[in-house]
Order: structure tokens, then C-alpha cells, then sequence
């Protein structure tokens, strides 16, 4: 039964999984049909718009997270052209999911189509830094022509906000990925931007330099008309800039040299004619004036082209600023309504100012809109420049990072391979050599041993030596000197005993008062000696203390130090008292090396016939039973031995405690009589 139960669960689940799939390609099918109309330019834009708006709908009820990706990657890309509401659900959509799916290009694609969409809408702070990701995703999987168009539309950007020492930063970082791989199509673009840039900073000869260096390419491009055409006018603006209006007039006559030009870009022909005319008016040759003005203006009426009737305006108002002052009142008008429904801040800009010229009337009115609107514009394009230079700074200081942590890696891999050979070629030569070392070191610290007990010894002996010189002082003092007067005196009152008269009561007067200076002299040389010998108490415990004060310096922790004062150092062994030290040298320097401790505490004390002494710490522990056999540890038990006494060991996370017991009983001949 429940065999049977399982498998009607499995087949289930197999159709359930079967009916999404093929509900998901019944909706990929008909998205087919939708996608290939909401991406028809021909139809209408409301059905263009509402066909997209049903593809996004049924994209968002699909289960596979691959097809969305592709199906809001296909909105994002012709969306922007048909509604900005649809637009933005679908690119954020299409971010979201080719960044979940870890698609780099479907990501830096999305990005792409949000940074045009915002160009095209005034959204230049967002559409630079959506260029910039798109830009940093293609570098990243080497497609360095995209990554190149993206940072010359973040160039051209940066020149419409007039920054541009960052726009030819940009350029230049566009053109050495572009010249490695000679995309000329591209390093056209990038010349004519830095063309603009230049005249906009009033470097006209390197403006010019550019301007033909896009040309040379173009001829070796081809069948380019319209952007040769566009270069020649470009140079002619240039050169009435510099006032060579001459100069100018020949540039706009070979750019009109190209055949139909009117009927494929008749945009760009008007442009020319309405520069040609105004230059030709600069230099007061008007053969063909108003004429070739009017001629302009009618052309970019017929095509709808109102950025280009505020410049017509303009120009045909400076024409008839001295003939026709109110006819010139009146295009100046044109201009700036125009400007205002457009929403072009620069053609707006150029009227108020035109207009602040012309109206005597309301020269001031004008003039102080133009100040405002001016202001405001700078402000706004301060904004951005700031917020470039962030964008700029950030990418560049990840990009620096970036290099830092792969040149880290590299340098770690390259460091790890080359260390591990040397690992393999010395793990036979160390293997060989380790028990030479270990002699070695042993021999070492034999020499120390033997070094650290002969200055004990010598120590000892001086002291020892000061000793019986003293006392050979005061045996000296005592006797030919005090002895020889006491023993001249005794006599003296010996003779005297039985005499009662008062010159011998006189004599022995004295004598006795002669006994009292010796009594004081005695008391001169008791004094004299206990402020010159050494006091031998102290001399073990102040080597201790000197050996723990050093080794807390080292080792950075606190000594606590607590001595018996029943012990009589004096009295205990040089034998005893230099093994003891050595242990305690032993025991420190271990704290200092391996322990981390923060403080370490000795104590000595005596108990019946016993010398007890502790070295306790409170930093890391160890393996007792695995150190043992340690040279260190072996030479604390083999000393302790030595003298007849017993050893220990605790350690542990809480720190290390060493129990010493030595025995210094007289039958052993340690404990050494005064």
C-alpha cells in the first residue's frame, strides 16, 4: 500500500513539473508574437505601448528565472523609445535578474539601456553612473570596444555639464582601450569630443588639431558623408570663434560640397547654411543675406527641428539688430518661447542674454532672469561635476584595489609554490640536520649552565673571602689592641687588689675608666662590622628578584616574590641555592618565551627539614606529558635529583604550576652550620 502511494506521489509531481514547463513555453510562445510587436517602430506608439505592457505582464507570471531575465532584457532595450514607466519596470527587472543569474553582459546591457534612457531625459549624475557599471562589467569580461563607447558617452556627459578637464580624462581612458584593438569608427568619436571639449575651453589650435585628426579617419573610413559633412561644420564654427570668419566660410562651403546632403541629412544642411550665413554677415558680405537665414529657418520648420529655429531666431535678431530694431525684438522673442517650451537651458540662456541687448526697455528684467537661470544652471552643473568626480573617484579606487588584491594573490600563489618547494627541498636537509641542532643547543646550554654556575661560585667565593678578611680584621683588633690592654690593665689591678691608700684607690680609678674606653672601642668595631660585612641573607633572594625584574621587562608581566624569612640563605648550600637559581632561570625564560602570562609568582618556604618552592603562572599552559622529555624539563628533574629532592608539573589553561622540595637536613651535608 504504501509502495502504491509513493508512486502516484512521484507521477504527481512529475506532471506538475511537466504542466508549469509547458505552461511556461506556452507564454514563451506567445511572448514571441508580443515582442516582435511592442518592438515594431511602424506601429503606432499607444499599441506599441500596450503590447508592452502585456509582454511585462505575462513575463512576470513565468516560472523560469532565465527566460525572464531575457524577456525584461528584450523590454529594457526597446522600452525606453515607448513609455518611461514601462521602461523603468523593465530595466529594473532585468538588473535584478541578470545580477541574480550572475549574466555580466545581460547586467551590463540593462545598465546600458538605463544610462541612454536617462541621457536622453536630462538624468545626467544617473546615466553616468549607470554607464560607468555597464563600462566596468564589459572590461571586466573583456569586451573593450563596449567598455570604450560607454566611457565616451560618459565623456560627452561630462562635456554637457561643462566639465571638461574630466571629459578629456575620459576620452583618453576611451581612446587607449580603443587604439589597441583600432576600432576607428570609435576614435573618430572620441577625437570630435575632444574637438568640442577643446573650443569649449577656448584651445582652438587643439580643437582644430582634433577636428582633422577625425577627419583623416572618416576619409579612411569611406562612404561617411554625414559625418564628414559634420566635421567641416564643426572646424567652421571653430574658426569663427577665433574670428577667422574667411577660414570659417571655406569649411562650410566644402562641407555643402556634398552631394544630396539636403535630402539625407537635411538637419545638418540646415545647420550649415544658417553658420555659412552668420559668418558671411560677421565679415559684411550679405549677397545672399536675409535669404540664406530665412532659407534655414523654413528647413528646420518643415522638419520639425526647434532646437535649431532658437539658433535661427537668434541669428536673424542680430541680422536685423541695426536694420529693423523691432524685427529683431521680435525673433529674439521667438527664441526664448521657443527655449522655454523646449526646455533647452542653453538656447534660453542665449535669448535672455540677446534679448537683455536688444529690449532698452526691459534690459534690467531680462538681464536679471538670465543672472538667476544662469546661477541655477551652474549650480546644477556643479552637481554633477561633483558627483562625476565621486562616480570617478570610487570606480578608480576600487579599480586600485582591485589591482592591489590580484597583484596580492598573484605574488601569495607565486610566494606559496616557490615557498613549498623550498619546503620539499630542506624537509631532507632539516630532517638530517635536526639532531645536530638539538646537540648543539644542548652543548649551548650546558656552556650557559656552567657559565651561570661558575659566576654563582665566584659570587659566593668573594663573599666568602670578604668574610674571612673581616674576620682576620677583627682578630687583628682585637688582639694587639684591646686584648694587650685588658692583660697590662689586669695585672696592673692585681697588684693594686690589696692596696687601700688613696694614690692606689686613684690608680685604679684609672684603670677602671681605661676599661670603659676599651669597652667603647669594642662597641666602635661591633658597629664597623655590622655596617661592612655583606649580608648574606639577602644575596640569593637579590639575585632572584634581578633575574625576575629582568624577565618581566621580556616578558611583560608582574612578579609577585614571597620568601620565608625563616630561611636562612646564609646557612643553605651553594650547591642548593645554584640549582634552585637555574630552575627558576629555566622556568622564567619558558613563561617569557611560550606563555603570554601576566604575572608569575615564587615563593619559598620552610617546613621542618624541607626548602619548598613554587613558580606559578597564569598564561597558556602545556602538555606536560607530551614535554617531558624536553630538554628544558629534563634538566629541572635531573637537577632537583641531584639534590635529593622531588619535582611536579601542573599545567593546564588556567597556567603552570612547578613544586619544588628539597631536603636540608645535616645528615646530608646540605644544610651548612654557621
Amino acid at each position: 500500500m504504501k509502495k502504491n502511494l509513493f508512486f502516484i506521489v512521484i507521477v504527481l509531481l512529475i506532471l506538475s513539473c511537466r504542466q508549469h514547463q509547458s505552461t511556461d513555453e506556452k507564454i514563451s510562445a506567445k511572448d514571441v508574437r508580443i515582442s516582435d510587436d511592442f518592438k515594431n517602430d511602424s506601429l503606432d506608439i499607444t499599441l506599441r505601448k500596450k503590447n508592452l505592457a502585456t509582454f511585462l505582464q505575462q513575463t512576470a507570471i513565468l516560472k523560469n528565472d532565465t527566460l525572464k531575465k531575457k524577456n525584461y532584457l528584450q523590454a529594457s532595450y526597446y522600452g525606453a523609445a515607448i513609455d518611461s514607466a514601462l521602461f523603468l519596470t523593465a530595466n529594473t527587472k532585468a538588473i535584478k535578474y541578470a545580477r541574480n543569474l550572475k549574466d555580466s553582459i545581460g547586467l551590463a546591457g540593462a545598465f546600458w539601456d538605463r544610462g541612454f534612457f536617462f541621457s536622453e531625459i536630462g538624468g545626467y549624475r544617473e546615466s553616468y553612473n549607470a554607464y560607468q557599471e555597464a563600462s566596468d562589467l564589459y572590461l571586466a569580461k573583456d569586451k573593450p570596444i563596449n567598455a570604450a563607447r560607454l566611457l565616451i558617452n560618459m565623456a560627452i556627459l561630462q562635456t554637457n555639464v561643462k566639465d571638461y578637464v574630466g571629459s578629456e580624462v575620459t576620452t583618453i581612458r576611451a581612446l587607449k582601450v580603443l587604439k589597441p584593438v583600432g576600432a576607428k569608427k570609435y576614435i573618430y568619436r572620441c577625437y570630435n569630443n575632444l574637438a568640442v571639449v577643446y573650443n569649449q575651453m577656448n584651445d582652438y589650435e587643439n580643437s582644430l588639431t582634433y577636428h582633422t585628426k577625425a577627419y583623416e579617419i572618416q576619409q579612411e573610413l569611406g562612404d561617411n558623408t554625414y559625418q564628414k559633412a559634420s566635421t567641416l561644420n564643426n572646424i567652421g564654427v571653430v574658426y569663427e570663434n577665433m574670428a577667422r570668419y574667411q577660414d570659417a566660410l571655406k569649411a562650410y562651403a566644402a562641407a555643402l560640397k556634398f552631394s544630396k546632403l539636403i535630402e539625407k541629412e537635411p538637419q545638418l544642411y540646415a545647420k550649415i547654411i544658417d553658420n555659412k550665413a552668420f559668418a558671411e554677415f560677421k565679415i559684411g558680405k550679405e549677397g545672399n543675406l536675409p535669404e540664406d537665414f530665412f532659407k534655414a529657418s523654413h528647413l528646420r520648420e518643415s522638419i520639425d527641428d526647434e532646437n535649431g529655429l532658437i539658433f535661427s531666431s537668434m541669428h536673424l535678431a542680430e541680422y536685423y539688430e541695426d536694420k529693423d530694431p523691432k524685427k529683431a525684438l521680435k525673433y529674439t522673442e521667438k527664441a526664448r518661447m521657443l527655449a522655454e517650451r523646449k526646455g533647452n537651458v542653453h538656447g534660453l540662456l542665449e535669448s535672455l542674454r540677446l534679448q537683455a541687448r536688444l529690449d532698452k526697455g526691459r534690459s534690467y528684467d531680462h538681464l536679471e532672469r538670465y543672472i538667476s537661470l544662469k546661477d541655477s544652471l551652474q549650480k546644477e552643473e556643479r552637481a554633477a561635476r561633483n558627483q562625476f568626480a565621486r562616480i570617478r573617484y570610487e570606480t578608480d579606487e576600487f579599480i586600485a584595489q582591485n589591482e592591489y588584491l590580484s597583484a596580492q594573490r598573484k605574488w601569495i600563489i607565486l610566494g606559496s609554490a616557490f615557498l613549498l618547494i623550498i619546503l620539499i627541498l630542506g624537509f631532507v636537509v632539516r630532517h638530517q640536520k635536526i639532531k645536530n641542532k638539538q646537540l648543539k643547543l644542548e652543548k649551548q646550554q650546558q656552556k650557559s649552565n656552567e657559565e651561570i654556575y661558575n659566576l654563582l661560585i665566584d659570587q659566593q667565593n668573594k663573599l666568602e673571602e670578604g668574610r674571612q678578611k673581616e674576620k682576620k680584621r677583627i682578630a687583628a683588633e682585637l688582639h694587639d689592641g684591646i686584648l694587650g690592654k685588658i692583660f697590662g690593665i689586669r695585672l696592673i689591678l692585681s697588684s693594686l687588689n690589696n692596696k687601700i691608700d688613696k694614690e692606689s684607690i686613684k690608680v685604679r680609678d684609672n684603670y677602671i675608666n681605661e676599661l670603659k674606653r676599651l669597652g667603647e672601642e669594642v662597641r666602635s668595631i661591633s658597629h664597623d662590622l655590622d655596617a661592612n660585612i655583606f649580608d648574606s641573607r639577602s644575596g640569593f633572594i637579590s639575585l632572584v628578584n634581578e633575574l625576575l625584574n629582568e624577565q618581566s621587562i621580556l616578558g611583560k608581566f608582574e612578579v609577585v616574590l614571597n620568601n620565608d624569612s625563616a630561611i636562612e640563605w646564609d646557612k643553605i648550600s651553594s650547591k642548593i641555592k645554584i640549582n634552585l637559581f637555574r630552575i627558576m632561570q629555566e622556568s622564567t625564560y619558558n613563561v617569557t618565551k611560550y606563555a603570554n602570562a601576566k604575572q608569575v609568582v615564587v615563593i619559598f618556604r620552610k617546613q621542618e627539614n624541607m626548602l619548598l618552592a613554587m613558580i606559578k603562572d597564569d598564561g597558556h599552559g602545556f602538555d606536560v606529558k607530551a614535554n617531558v622529555k624536553g630538554i628544558g624539563l629534563k634538566n629541572m628533574q635531573s637537577r632537583v635529583q641531584n639534590l635529593h629532592g622531588k619535582i611536579n608539573f601542573k599545567s593546564g589553561r588556567e597556567g603552570t604550576i612547578i613544586k619544588i622540595e628539597i631536603p636540608i637536613n645535616q645528615n646530608r651535608k646540605i644544610w651548612l652550620s654557621a
